[in-house]
């Protein structure tokens, strides 16, 4: 009876945790913005709805409690990330967070597998950790200051005034470093599609919260960090090849976890493109709804089992992929100065009409095109919204890095509509294995883990 009534106490104190931590923080923040409202708001209903489910998938494991102290430790750090009203309190919460994370990571210490993952992701982190140490120093050498609202100060003046320090163009680089490192960006994505020995509300967490704050990172300091070219042109390159790469490799997993836990990959490079094109109110609202979808699809992915086979696939037509871009060009047609972008536009309408390009013929196509229009309007309609949050910024174009990034995504959409004749092909055979097995990065990532922090069988952590 008495353990009854002690995990009873834990479940309460589970589920009021997220209410009360953010009561603590409104009523200690008097002075937030819009951005932290927005992330806080999102990061408690994930956290809530995570709490909750916990209850019953470790109910009755003799580590419950050590796992919900460390889940809430875990949620803390979080909430203090988003609440942090200067860099150096951000950096603290950053560093928090991830140490926190890595017990959770190594919650089964039995598994090797749970350990050498653990382990891998510790390693990266604190690479990123030195990144953003570099980043606090040289800022405060330049700036004087932590401080948030001085240093985006600042940074306007530096921007009307056209000459940028190279500290401030350093400072830059090293936190996209931080962020593409923390995002699981090609090539340091590995460890994020080897966490599946974790519990799956860790997971949730994992990929639905703790791996934004790459994206966090670079939108609240989208100030300074648009100030360097380079800075933006590093995101926008291998963020556009991590989203390819991640999406491709996708594809091809068996796993239910390892598929979404890849998926995660390409949309966090998405998001790095986002920003490195200038549009942070575009990443904050990818950021939200990837958070939404992704905590849905891991606390959801045990019923995939109960669920009806997926029908045949089959490639599209001419008049499927009509049905798709029709409603882009309407849109666009009303629409034209609303892209200023060309990339995110190119990208857009390949989305599209890759959501709608199995209509069919007939009435089938026009209900699409309808469908289409409407999901446009609606797009428009929240990146308007996201735009009064984080204001855009407009970065030179570089035509050569934008014509290759959408001449990748092009033929990527293509060869994804025709998978199913590929598939057909000898050829695709060992294309498909070598995709499969994340062409083999993850291999080399983990012979590096092992030879600088061995994991032996009999190891066990007593955390």
């Amino acid at each position: 009876m008495q353990n009854t009534a002690t995990r009873q106490q834990r479940r309460a104190a589970a589920e009021i945790f997220p209410l009360l931590c953010v009561a603590g923080a409104v009523a200690a923040t008097p002075f937030r913005d819009r951005l932290t409202d927005v992330l806080l708001l999102l990061s408690t209903v994930l956290f809530a709805v995570i709490c909750r489910y916990s209850r019953r998938y470790l109910d009755g494991d003799p580590g419950q409690g050590r796992f919900y102290g460390w889940l809430c430790a875990t949620g803390s750090c979080v909430f203090a990330l988003i609440l942090a009203q200067n860099l150096l309190l951000f950096a603290l919460a950053w560093l928090a967070t991830s140490l926190s994370l890595h017990q959770l990571l190594q919650f089964y210490p039995d598994r090797p597998g749970a350990l050498l993952a653990a382990r891998k992701k510790f390693l990266i982190s604190r690479l990123g950790d030195c990144a953003l140490a570099g980043a606090l120093i040289l800022t405060y050498r330049v700036f004087g200051t932590w401080d948030f609202a001085t240093l985006f100060a600042a940074a306007g003046k530096l921007r009307a005034g056209g000459e940028i320090p190279a500290g401030v163009s350093l400072a830059a680089c090293l936190l996209a470093f931080a962020a593409m490192l923390k995002s699981a960006q090609f090539p340091f994505h590995s460890w994020l599609p080897d966490t599946m020995e974790t519990p799956t509300p860790v997971s949730a967490l994992m990929h639905a919260g703790i791996i934004n704050a790459g994206g966090i990172l670079v939108i609240r300091l989208s100030p300074i960090v648009s100030l360097s070219p380079l800075a933006l042109a590093a995101l926008a390159a291998v963020g556009a090849f991590t989203a390819l790469f991640g999406s491709v490799v996708a594809l091809t997993q068996a796993s239910v976890k390892r598929c979404l836990a890849f998926s995660t990959v390409a949309q966090m490079g998405f998001m790095m493109l986002e920003c490195g094109l200038g549009a942070f109110h575009l990443a904050l609202l990818h950021l939200v709804a990837h958070s939404l979808y992704k905590a849905y699809s891991f606390l959801s992915s045990g019923s995939v089992v109960a669920t009806e086979p997926a029908r045949a696939e089959r490639a599209p037509g001419a008049a499927a992929l009509i049905a798709g871009l029709s409603p882009a060009a309407l849109v666009w047609l009303a629409n034209m100065e609303r892209f200023h972008e060309p990339v995110l536009s190119g990208i857009f309408f390949l989305g599209l009409a890759q959501l709608l390009w199995g209509a069919g013929r007939g009435w089938r196509a026009l209900t699409g095109v309808l469908t289409g229009a409407c999901i446009a309007v609606l797009y428009f309609g929240l990146e308007a919204a996201a735009a009064a949050v984080v204001a855009p910024v407009h970065v030179p174009q570089n035509q050569l890095l934008e014509g290759a990034i959408l001449a990748a995504f092009l033929v990527t959409a293509v060869v994804q509509s025709q998978l199913p004749r590929i598939r057909q092909k000898e050829a695709a055979g060992t294309f498909y294995i070598h995709a499969r097995n994340g062409f083999y990065f993850n291999t080399l990532a983990n012979r590096v883990t092992m030879a600088l922090w061995p994991v032996r069988h009999t190891e066990r952590s007593f955390l």
